[in-house]
């Protein structure tokens, strides 16, 4: 048993960061567990979504948050609400963000909501904000289905921070704005 421990720790301390996909298997008030191929997550109450809501048996994809080792056996908490879910889901279901082309600068995320995507390529003739959301918005649709709806915003990233909130800030017209460097705010 112990080996066995020590085998699923290694297995999941590579894949620390990444992305699994896992179901349900028991809910209780403060946190839900969840069943990763041969081992046992912990989802806990403060990584969830706060209107989503879960059910036995529900398949999900989890963002691999911490691997600990207490004790005997190895813990695994996953997150629902971790900005880098949105990270890996884009790496999972757009190709050219997978392969660089197209980068992911900034993410903002609030759980359950919206989130904001910065996108910028590295190559001249691509579009990052059209490769994201593919024809007709396919590519992104996937993920906000796996979101369960939450609002996904991808936007041109930009050097310049006045341009960048503009693009932002889209489809409002932006007339002016001040910025201030030292406490790292916008007016």
């Amino acid at each position: 048993r112990e080996a066995e421990h020590r085998i699923i720790y290694e297995e999941f301390t590579d894949r620390e960061g990444k992305i699994a996909t896992g179901t349900i298997q028991f809910i209780e008030p403060k946190r839900i567990y969840v069943r990763l191929n041969r081992t046992e997550a912990i989802l806990p109450l403060s990584e969830q979504i706060p209107n989503e809501h879960y059910y036995r048996g529900q398949r999900l994809k989890f963002y691999l948050l911490e691997i600990a080792r207490e004790g005997k056996e190895p813990q695994i908490i996953v997150s629902r609400s971790h900005p880098n879910l949105i990270r890996r889901l884009f790496e999972l279901e757009i190709p050219e963000v997978h392969n660089g082309i197209v980068e992911l600068k900034a993410i903002a995320r609030e759980a359950g909501h919206r989130s904001k995507v910065a996108v910028a390529t590295t190559q001249e003739n691509v579009d990052p904000v059209g490769c994201c959301l593919g024809p007709r918005g396919i590519r992104l649709q996937s993920i906000i289905n796996e979101l369960n709806g939450e609002k996904i915003d991808v936007i041109q990233w930009h050097a310049n921070p006045g341009v960048f909130i503009s693009n932002a800030l889209s489809p409002a017209q932006v007339t002016n704005i001040k910025i201030d460097e030292e406490r790292k705010m916008a007016n």
